[in-house]
This record gives structure tokens, sequence and C-alpha cells, in this order.
């Protein structure tokens, strides 16, 4: 057996304890590193490295603006928040034209189902089309020049919104009376009616709410102080089809109809409530509000508050259930984030998010009849919503207030 010095064995065991003392000063080194690399950083800091790293990496080709527009926007999507979403510089510009409710373009909306010739359903009055003298029933011969006679509603469409981009839209229509007549117009800021009210078949007074945003309050006094000119036995509020709006214009409309109390809670991040209310002064009519799946918000509160006050029944089908507020937030390049802040309350303090109201009424309109809602093209008397509403106002359970 091979023997060993002990001047040699205390060698081997100094060199392996500096082995072992260099290997721990390099382990220590090495994941001072990784904890250094993974120690934690802002998120902001994330999207700077990761878009490094692309700049340095990528071989093809790319928009700068686009990685950044599709980041904040899957950062805001992945919230969960369906009432949050990131807006362009563009798209806030048109945000701010939709909340007065305007555009820009020439102000028709074009009608024309499958296998139809497509023709012109609704000219508002403050826009080129309307000061131009384009009528409602109108059907498209040319576009730019272009015979449209054969197509479809989509198609024309295309064509005038590229021939808008241009700063010219020409139209050749055949009027109602017969009549071909052409139309020269320069695009430009369209005013829709948020309001349009008149008579049921059977009477009553009737106010379509389209939304919450500008001019809808006063545009629906207006409308109710006309109807009780004319002393109609009762008022049917439409709000089917409203995705809701401003809550100023809401809260407006509220205070002209209700007695003195409250009208909408609010409750902030911190958890501190806020608490609007009416004046004393009101509308002393029956009412009923008609309502369906795609009324969210502004237009559920308002329903809401109408009721929770006996102010009206509620007639149509289980609304949306949206519980909070919104609010937009400019970033420098002009660009915004638009995302929920406020948690909203009914009077009686009932949160509708998720929930939605549960009409009084429940009347189901079918496929098609919603269809024809949606566009506006629903007569009266196969509405059987509407004709609900009125049974109600007329018979014993009427709302008097």
């Amino acid at each position: 057996m091979k023997k060993i010095s002990i001047p040699a064995c205390i060698c081997a065991c100094v060199l392996t304890w500096l082995l072992t003392l260099s290997g721990v000063f390099f382990c220590h080194r090495l994941f001072s590193r990784i904890a250094a690399a993974r120690a934690p950083y802002t998120a902001g800091d994330k999207l700077a490295e990761a878009a490094e790293i692309i700049r340095e990496n990528f071989i093809g080709e790319y928009e700068e603006s686009a990685l950044t527009d599709d980041a904040i926007d899957a950062m805001v999507a992945s919230l969960g928040d369906r009432w949050s979403y990131y807006m362009t510089a563009d798209e806030v510009e048109d945000y701010a034209r939709l909340t007065a409710n305007s555009y820009g373009g020439i102000g028709i909306v074009i009608r024309g189902e499958t296998g139809e010739r497509p023709d012109v359903l609704k000219v508002y009055a403050q826009s080129p089309a309307g000061e131009a003298g384009v009528l409602p029933g109108s059907s498209f011969l040319a576009v730019n020049g272009q015979d449209v006679s054969g197509m479809d509603r989509d198609g024309i469409s295309e064509l005038i919104r590229a021939a808008i981009a241009e700063g010219r839209v020409d139209l050749r229509l055949s009027c109602p009376d017969g009549e071909a007549r052409d139309y020269s117009l320069t695009p430009g800021e369209v005013y829709t009616d948020p309001v349009s009210y008149g008579l049921t078949p059977a009477g009553l007074g009737y106010i379509r709410l389209e939304n919450f945003e500008g001019r809808s309050a006063q545009q629906a006094i207006d409308a109710v102080e006309d109807l009780r000119a004319r002393a109609v036995p009762g008022i049917i509020f439409d709000v089917r089809e409203n995705p809701g709006g401003q809550l100023s214009e809401l809260l407006k409309l509220l205070d002209y109809l209700l007695p003195e109390g409250k009208l909408f809670i609010s409750r902030n991040m911190d958890g501190s409530e806020h608490v609007d209310y009416s004046e004393a002064s009101y509308v002393e009519l029956p009412m009923a509000v008609l309502l369906n799946e795609d009324s969210y918000s502004a237009a559920e509160f308002f329903a809401a508050a109408l009721r929770e006050y006996g102010w009206a029944e509620l007639v149509g089908a289980q609304t949306s259930g949206k519980g909070y507020a919104q609010i937009t937030v400019p970033m420098t390049d002009g660009s915004a984030i638009h995302i929920s802040h406020i948690a909203y309350f009914t009077p009686n303090g009932v949160c509708l998010a998720g929930v939605g109201l549960t009409p009084d009424h429940s009347v189901a309109l079918g496929e098609e009849e919603r269809s024809l809602l949606y566009y506006g093209m629903l007569p009266p008397e196969d509405d059987a919503q509407l004709a609900a509403a009125e049974r109600l106002l007329l018979g014993s359970a009427a709302v008097s207030p």
C-alpha cells in the first residue's frame, strides 16, 4: 500500500480548503448576480426591457407606435373589465365626438337587408346631407361617379367612407318621388339627436333615449314639456339598446322628473361615498320604462331610480348589469386609458354590477323584432313590449305618483 506523507497530506488539505473557499466565493458572486437580476422592478422597467430586446434582436420590420399601443392595450385588457380600454389619439378624438352626440361624416344612415336595394333610412338635420336636402327613402344610383345599382349596403358604405376620407362625396340618388338628383357633399360635423318622441298608437307619450350623452337630458326634458302640453295620460320612456352615457346628463333628467331625495350614490377607491340629490320640483304623470338586454349603465340607473321612487314600472327584458363608472385619463401623446374608477349604486343603495334589473313585467321580443328594433325599424304595432307598457298605463295597474 502506498503511503502518504504528513506534509503531502497537509498540502492536500490546504489545497482543498482553498478550492472550496474560491468555489464558495464564485458561487456567492454568481447567485448574487442572479438575485440582482431577479430583484423586483417596475412594470415600466420590464416593458422598456422588452422593447429594447425587440429593437436589438428582431430581424423583421415593425412600427414602434404599434408595439407600444398593443402593449398598453394588453395591459388594460388583463384587468378583465369589459368597461376599461385603451384608446389611441385618433380614437380619443372619435370618443370626444361620440360623447357630444356628433361625428365627422355626411349624416346619413343606410338601410339594406340581404337581397334588397339599399336606401337612405335616416338623414340627420344638422349634417351636410341634411343641409343639402337629402331625403330619407332615397335609393343609391352612384357614389363619386361609380354605378352602385347592384351593390349591397356594405359595398356602398365602403365607397362612401373612402369618399369621405378624400374630402368629397358625390351622390346620385333616386328620390322618393322617382326623380334622380345629384348631391355634392363636403364631409363635416354631424350632430345626432339622442332623443326622439311622439305619441303611441294608444295616444300615450313616447320618448326614446338613444343614449345619455351630450344634449340628451335637455332634449328629453323638452319632449316631456311638449307632451304635457298635449295633456297625454302617461309617458313611456324607451331605453332599449341604450348604452348609457354621462352621469351629468342622467342626473339632470332624474332631477327634473323626481321629487326631493337621493338620486345616485358613488363610491371611490378609498371607500368614501358621494350622494347626488334631487330638488323638490317633479313631474307627476303615470310612467313606464322599456328596457332590454342591451340597456346599460345610465339607462339601467335611470330605470332603477324611477322604480325605487314608485314613479314608473319597468317592462321588457333583464338588463346587462353595469355598476362601475369610468374616467378617461389622457396620456402624453394624446392617447388615453378609459378605466373603471368608481362603483355606483341606486338611490336605495343597490349595486347592479353583474346583476342588472329584472323588469316588473317581463316581455320578450323575437329575434327578427330585436333586429328591427336595433335599426329603428320596428313598427309600433309589432312591438310587444310597447303594447304591454300601453296596457299597463291605461289599465288598472297604471302608476300614479
